[in-house]
């Protein structure tokens, strides 16, 4: 989204300042066609090399309006340094015209600063009640609650599912400042454990922080980004009051409320390589449903007739951080396969939380043929054009395998589940430990990359030509 605004900042700046030059003092002088397209395509590579350096997206949310400026500033500035680049390597005569070059710049400047504040304030007001706002549970003590959750409201990009007060002794409201108590200090890390959340805030009184070390390797453990306080700092921190003064730390130290957060993620993945990955998940959603379509036209013909049921199967499964979703696959059982699996539970293969049976008397003959050649899994390219699901990514599991998950399972949900990953590709008959797949799946989100994404891609193509590791 930033980067649309960005972009839409620079095209009303190019015309703005094109047609006050030119219609008002004159000064723009005939150029051909050839001229402007050129001008047009200089300026487009510059705007995109401009804004994989500069990384403005990140922490966008969280910038004061002064921090907010000096970054227009900046990115301005790259710009200007960019455009100077490729007026010495092209000689393009629009980049040449001095009047142009400033002018455009002068009314980026102002125009970015603008169009920012208004995508600040709108998203402010409507992003958090949508499907992308981060998920978000504050672990506080009641006096310190009130003012903290205030403050966590202005930023447009979370959502607070609950608030957890670890008072002992203390009687638990039943919200504050609108935000549901979800736990006192005996079942806050229970709520925690089976919460949807992507982020914590820990604002606590503590000496040492001994007792906290715990709790804070459980959450790490579960794929959470933890915002922790420091009791230390909080003197270099005041709450913003007119007469208050002393000194100021910089750095990686947030402040919100006047209280010192540092963070604790799992992972640093970069906005732009997130940005990119979705555009690849849109691009091969939609390529994916239309190569989709002539086959799931041809085998609906024999597995209806083979079986009685829906030719879609829908199940209830859990996604990023605990995000239930409906996933769709073309029906490969019986209608009464899910009555039928508490027959076979002694037969698992798998060691742990999985259910797996050699040869499964629930799976049709069609069946058979359409998940040894992953076209039962095509209808799950619906789940990733609507962002439940990625091309790449981890299993998503079942709910009453996730409702058994340990602490450290539910770190294999810190990305979005996707339709092939690393468990799929290597070998994933012959894994028969649950450990097993959760280790690989945590590796993969732990050394994530582009790069990554697209060389599994590749691998799935030839685990699908040659049938192997499925069944």
């Amino acid at each position: 989204m930033v980067f649309a605004v960005d972009l839409l900042s620079l095209a009303v700046s190019t015309l703005v300042s094109w047609l006050f030059l030119d219609r008002v003092l004159g000064v723009i002088l005939e150029y051909s066609g050839e001229d402007i397209f050129q001008f047009v395509l200089i300026l487009l590579l510059a705007f995109l090399l401009v804004f994989l350096i500069s990384e403005s997206a990140q922490n966008i949310t969280r910038r004061s309006v002064p921090a907010e400026f000096g970054d227009c500033l900046r990115v301005d500035a790259l710009l200007a340094a960019i455009l100077a680049v490729f007026l010495l390597i092209t000689k393009a005569p629009l980049l040449e015209s001095r009047y142009l070059y400033v002018g455009l710049l002068s009314v980026n400047l102002v125009m970015l600063f603008v169009v920012r504040c208004c995508l600040k304030h709108y998203l402010n007001r409507t992003f958090y009640k949508g499907s992308m706002a981060s998920l978000v549970g504050v672990v506080t003590t009641q006096d310190r609650a009130s003012s903290f959750i205030r403050e966590l409201k202005s930023d447009w990009s979370i959502r607070i599912v609950g608030v957890a007060l670890v008072d002992e002794g203390v009687e638990v409201p039943e919200a504050i400042e609108s935000v549901p108590v979800r736990a006192g200090f005996d079942g806050f890390m229970e709520w925690i454990r089976r919460e949807s959340l992507d982020e914590v805030y820990v604002n606590l009184p503590y000496a040492t922080g001994e007792s906290l070390c715990p709790i804070l390797e459980e959450m790490e453990s579960m794929g959470l980004v933890i915002h922790l306080n420091v009791p230390a700092l909080e003197r270099f921190f005041p709450k913003k009051q007119k007469d208050q003064w002393g000194p100021r730390l910089r750095g990686g130290i947030e402040e919100l409320d006047g209280v010192p957060l540092v963070t604790i993620a799992p992972t640093n993945h970069k906005t732009t390589d997130l940005l990119i990955k979705r555009l690849m998940d849109i691009v091969g959603g939609i390529v994916g449903l239309v190569i989709s379509i002539p086959i799931i036209a041809v085998v609906a013909i024999p597995l209806k007739l083979e079986s009685k049921g829906p030719l879609f199967f829908k199940q209830k499964r859990v996604g990023l951080n605990g995000r239930v979703f409906s996933i769709y696959k073309l029906r490969s059982m019986y209608q009464d396969a899910e009555q039928r699996k508490k027959e076979l539970m002694d037969k698992n293969e798998m060691q742990g939380l999985m259910f797996k049976v050699d040869d499964d008397p629930r799976i049709t003959r069609v069946g058979k043929f359409i998940r040894r050649t992953s076209i039962d899994e095509l209808p799950q390219f619906w789940n990733v054009l609507r962002g439940q699901m990625s091309l790449v990514g981890t299993r998503p599991p079942t709910m009453d395998e996730y409702e058994r998950y340990q602490s450290h399972h539910k770190r294999r949900l810190s990305m979005k589940p996707g339709i092939t990953g690393l468990w799929q590709v290597s070998g994933r008959s012959d894994i028969k430990d649950f450990e097993e797949v959760v280790r690989l799946d945590v590796w993969y989100i732990d050394n994530w990359s582009l790069k990554l994404d697209i060389k599994l891609l590749f691998k799935t193509i030839g685990v699908v030509i040659s049938r192997s590791g499925a069944e």
